[in-house]
């Protein structure tokens, strides 16, 4: 593989497929804004992401989140992870309580 090859491959895979955002869709928003191809700002942002991972990626969130293309595929995406979040820790929860009072039906005595 040449390096016009190389290129054009991570080119087209930071484009994504046509009107679907790969993560929020912030990046492809500010491209559209600024008339560019969505692969530059996200190649920007990957690159920024290495040096500067946390502010990068609050950056990334909270442009998601007031963009008011990307806005509601932000919220529902963190509404979504807010329900599996909480699910986990009831889980773990229920599991804690089940070792804490040593599960009869685990240890072989009948009931």
């Amino acid at each position: 593989m040449n390096l016009k090859n190389f290129f054009e491959t991570i080119k087209t895979n930071l484009n994504g497929r046509p009107g679907q955002p790969i993560v929020l869709g912030a990046a492809r928003t500010l491209a559209e804004r600024a008339g560019l191809e969505a692969w530059i700002p996200r190649a920007l942002l990957i690159l920024l992401a290495l040096m500067y991972t946390l502010p990068t990626l609050l950056a990334y969130v909270l442009l998601g989140w007031l963009l008011p293309e990307t806005g509601d595929r932000t919220r529902g995406i963190f509404k979504g992870l807010a329900k599996w979040l909480e699910e986990s820790i009831e889980r773990l929860a229920e599991i804690g309580r089940d070792l804490l009072r040593g599960d009869q039906s685990s240890n072989g005595n009948p009931s």
